[in-house]
């Protein structure tokens, strides 16, 4: 198992506190499976998360140190979550964020209220620089309410990463419906922990989600590619091909049109 979206990375953001933290969270991850963790601490300018890449790159050495002096069998990676806004080309080129891994791929957070603008065309943009796009939990941008928008981004070639959490309700029966929707369409390329606190229950979680993943897949061949495989390809910088996108019957319409 591998994850590709947390913020254990200590200091930075709204996830882990301090080093001690980040610890408890690495040995959570190797009790539940983990052997590899790509930290995606946020990059969100409107709430002051804004380390640049030499800080979070001193952080990250640190705790790395720390690994290594309490023999912690795991393998650790850098890169971030960044949440898209009009300043995105500039941080990159002045690496203020990072890619995952220093590869082409980056994780993107889109606004949680209202829709970007122009966000396709950041998105070609990007392309053009060399860069793969992965959208970081789209079953959380309730202002999508039908598939074709989604279903345009993966013909662009962006990939989405959906949320463990969300499986078991943690941000709410929408949130739910719609990841396990996408599963169904083989829409999700990876799923994440996103896990912030040592009070968060998501490694643990992780075995008894396998079988529910498997039964709305129904591929376990998929399953093993967006819980391990194509994390390795981000780690690795190679090319990752997503599955043929299955029919819809409008469900986030049903979804939202039920939903009180």
């Amino acid at each position: 198992m591998k994850d590709i979206h947390n913020h254990i990375l200590f200091g930075i953001d709204d996830g882990s506190d301090n080093i001690d933290e980040s610890i408890h969270l690495i040995k959570n991850a190797i009790n539940g499976g983990y052997t590899d963790l790509v930290l995606t601490p946020h990059y969100r300018k409107f709430q002051g998360y804004t380390c640049d890449n030499k800080t979070k790159e001193e952080i990250f050495n640190k705790l790395k140190e720390e690994v290594r002096k309490q023999n912690l069998n795991i393998n650790l990676y850098l890169g971030n979550e960044i949440t898209i806004d009009e300043d995105i080309f500039y941080n990159l080129e002045v690496e203020t964020v990072t890619s995952l891994n220093k590869s082409k791929y980056l994780l993107i957070e889109l606004p949680f209220h209202q829709e970007f603008k122009n966000l396709k065309e950041y998105i070609y943009d990007l392309m053009a620089k060399g860069y793969r796009v992965i959208i970081v939990h789209p079953e959380r941008y309730h202002y999508y309410k039908n598939l074709k928008t989604y279903e345009e981004l993966i013909n662009m070639g962006v990939l989405f990463q959906g949320n463990f959490g969300s499986l078991y309700g943690k941000w709410g029966s929408k949130s739910k419906k719609v990841l396990e929707s996408m599963l169904k369409r083989h829409m999700i390329h990876f799923l994440g922990s996103d896990i912030h606190h040592a009070s968060e229950q998501t490694f643990s979680k992780l075995n008894s989600l396998i079988p529910l993943i498997e039964a709305l897949t129904m591929d376990r061949k998929m399953v093993r590619d967006i819980t391990d495989l194509n994390i390795e390809k981000v780690i690795k910088n190679e090319d990752i091909k997503a599955y043929p996108v299955l029919d819809n019957d409008n469900w986030l319409e049903k979804i939202f049109k039920n939903e009180k």
